[in-house]
């Protein structure tokens, strides 16, 4: 199951993620349906940990059509590439390399967790994953997209 986050603003994004598609294919490139293992046209995934507490980012999204800040409880392994799901496991303050690409992050079990998505072509937002009481998931991070982890808990958000 996906859930996809709504601020209001929910039927301005796909609108917005059209345009960039459109000039995208104009300019003579078009973004993939999801996230490989280097860096696209549109730029890095890229996943920082701004919390007090270990993160852990994935490789390989392995599904298409999913936006930023999108989850799901069904952790990401497939191959991208030639590229096999991996981890990258992030000490606090730290953020994954600039030059690879990092389509997730995991919100574990019990926690919740405060993320900062700045995009490139769109308004940032913040999100919060309350899993307190719940399994894990792993969160979508576009290739557009740097998500800032902002604070983690296992007691409250």
């Amino acid at each position: 199951m996906t859930h996809r986050r709504d601020n209001g603003r929910g039927r301005a994004r796909p609108i917005a993620l059209g345009a960039v598609a459109l000039l995208a294919a104009a300019a003579g490139f078009a973004p993939s349906a999801h996230a490989g293992p280097s860096c696209g046209s549109l730029g890095c995934s890229r996943t920082v940990n701004d919390s007090a507490y270990h993160a852990v980012a994935f490789r390989n999204w392995c599904r298409g059509g999913d936006i930023t800040g999108s989850w799901t409880t069904k952790r990401p392994t497939c191959t991208s590439g030639g590229v096999k799901e991996t981890t990258y496991y992030l000490a606090p303050h730290a953020h994954t390399p600039w030059n690879v690409d990092w389509d997730a992050f995991q919100v574990d079990p019990g926690w919740c967790v405060k993320v900062h998505f700045v995009n490139s072509w769109e308004p940032d937002y913040s999100q919060t994953y309350d899993r307190r009481g719940k399994s894990a998931v792993w969160v979508k991070v576009g290739d557009n997209s740097v998500a800032h982890i902002t604070a983690q808990s296992p007691s409250h958000c």
